[in-house]
């Protein structure tokens, strides 16, 4: 004779995580978990509107690989009620996948498993004694889970590199050819440095490795031909606005120049200047960069400083320009048409994710202390804002000097630059 259909009496910890259980019987307002039928609680997880409760359940068995099997033969009732958790684990993941809970949407660097640990102390003061989270996952086991991951974005920094090297050597950069240049690591002082007068020429070495750049990025070539096109020309000013950051921060300081791989400069202000700068300025070339002025100080305070600041390493900076690249945006053309597919939107938010878990995985191996690691990503993924608003501007600057034809155009770069699909 089969054993009767249990009835536990007991709580599991996932039900004491989400609190007391309230049910559509006791509160008539809110969406309903579709796993045990509760209400407090409850939002969109995992593709299903559930609790906190059947959260943390199904995220457990999924990260620690279990696979609980019902002692009596998969006919455990599953009702809303009160009793609806009070089920075996194995019927209890089974309904889980039945409402539509899916194992893709959780990821392993992430969605990290633990009960969170008080220190009590003397010292009674609340912030004293702030919790800690104890992982059950080991550290070692996060990372094997992410090495893909790392070696995908290893894959992109080398190419990032290699492309950086070639830029510069194509700009007169006179290192051997077997150096690698992470940066650009130009003479540290201004010899040689003149005056931008024509920013468009200082660009075109730039985008011409941009449509390289692009194309060995992961999932880029997979995207439909528009969406390609739309990406990159979104991306081709914040691209050479991180380059020439990263040529900025690694010149002699000075708060009122923006220096441009080419050994060209921008000046917001004209006091106190080197006299290696101050010797190319003439009446014309002033009028141009007190039209520049504001935009040289945006991109010296939002990009070159915080650059600076961060001391970002070469992994790093490929982490910010493939994520600037890989953004998911979907917008439409005037006849109504999506420029990107759902197939589109789901290789960019995969390689981001990945790139993301990478970036993680390579603070971890690199000794970086665990609870740092959140606040570094946090200062990296910020320099994309201040890139962000100067590439919109270098836009509009652009399209300026262009319409009174202060500087000139070839044609590879005004349509990457000024072509359709893009967003502003």
């Amino acid at each position: 004779m089969d054993p009767p259909i249990p009835e536990y009496t007991h709580l599991d910890h996932e039900q004491e995580e989400a609190g007391p259980s309230t049910t559509k019987t006791e509160e008539d307002d809110g969406p309903c978990c579709l796993v045990c039928g509760r209400v407090a609680n409850t939002g969109h997880h995992y593709g299903v509107t559930a609790c906190l409760g059947c959260k943390t359940f199904f995220r457990r068995v999924v990260l620690q690989k279990n696979s609980p099997k019902c002692k009596y033969k998969n006919q455990c009732r599953l009702e809303k009620s009160v009793n609806a958790k009070r089920l075996c684990r194995s019927c209890r993941y089974k309904k889980c996948l039945e409402v539509g809970m899916t194992e893709d949407a959780l990821h392993p660097c992430r969605d990290v498993i633990g009960r969170r640990v008080r220190h009590h102390s003397v010292d009674s003061s609340p912030i004293s004694t702030p919790p800690s989270i104890s992982p059950q996952l080991s550290i070692s086991k996060m990372i094997s889970l992410c090495d893909g991951d790392h070696e995908l974005l290893q894959t992109i920094t080398e190419m990032d590199t290699d492309i950086r090297t070639r830029t510069a050597r194509k700009l007169g950069v006179t290192d051997s050819e077997e150096e690698q240049i992470h940066f650009y690591s130009p003479t540290p002082d201004y010899t040689n440095v003149s005056v931008n007068h024509g920013i468009g020429p200082s660009l075109k070495v730039d985008i011409i490795y941009l449509k390289e750049w692009v194309n060995r990025i992961p999932g880029y070539p997979d995207l439909s031909a528009r969406y390609q096109e739309h990406l990159m020309r979104r991306f081709c000013l914040r691209y050479t606005v991180i380059e020439h950051g990263l040529y900025t921060a690694q010149m002699p300081y000075h708060k009122n120049v923006w220096f441009l791989s080419d050994r060209t400069c921008l000046v917001s202000e004209f006091e106190n200047l080197p006299e290696e700068i101050r010797r190319h300025l003439t009446p014309k070339v002033i009028r141009e960069q007190k039209l520049l002025a504001p935009f040289t100080e945006m991109l010296i305070h939002d990009v070159a400083d915080p650059l600076r600041k961060l001391k970002p390493d070469s992994i790093e900076i490929a982490t910010v320009k493939t994520l600037m690249l890989l953004k998911p945006t979907c917008l439409k053309e005037v006849e109504g048409e999506y420029l990107a597919t759902e197939s589109d939107l789901k290789t960019v938010n995969e390689v981001r994710n990945r790139v993301i878990a990478g970036l993680y995985t390579h603070y971890i191996k690199s000794g970086m202390d665990q609870e740092q690691v959140p606040i570094r990503i946090s200062e990296v993924l910020h320099l994309t804002g201040g890139v962000e608003v100067c590439a919109a501007r270098a836009l509009e600057e652009m399209h300026l000097l262009r319409v009174f034809n202060l500087s000139s155009f070839d044609q590879n770069s005004a349509e990457v630059i000024f072509g359709l699909y893009r967003d502003y």
